[in-house]
């Protein structure tokens, strides 16, 4: 019976040391989502000021626009603290990007739309079970 419950904790002992395995971000990740976050603070702020220029003739691609960088602010919050939940924001959000970005009837701002969300894909590529 001893030995039996000294390889039950042992297992239990395993499985802890499972569950506490380190996160480590990386430099290259830390700095992607520091400078999406910087982003996405910038751009919401100059979005939200031109909100009432009279030269915008499709206030909706602006309302897309300032929805896409909170999006990604929240995103980044997310994906810091590796929740799950950040990459379908993240999606979510360059979707957003993607279809304004096609509405303003300029074709590069698709590719500028999707190359983060590649970017990023490619910094997590090695870290998908960190998520929670």
């Amino acid at each position: 019976m001893a030995k039996k419950s000294k390889a039950r904790r042992n297992q239990q002992n395993a499985k802890a040391k499972q569950k506490q395995k380190k996160k480590d971000r990386g430099f290259w990740l830390t700095f992607a989502l520091v400078v999406m976050a910087l982003h996405g603070i910038a751009a919401s702020l100059f979005y939200y000021s031109q909100r009432s220029q009279d030269f915008i003739n499709r206030p909706y691609l602006i309302v897309l626009a300032v929805l896409h960088s909170l999006l990604d602010i929240v995103a980044v919050v997310g994906i810091w603290y590796w929740k799950k939940w950040a990459l379908y924001v993240y999606g979510v959000s360059t979707v957003i990007a993607l279809v304004a970005g096609l509405l303003s009837g300029i074709p590069l701002s698709a590719f500028y739309a999707v190359l983060p969300l590649a970017i990023l894909g490619w910094l997590l590529r090695t870290k998908w079970d960190y998520f929670e």
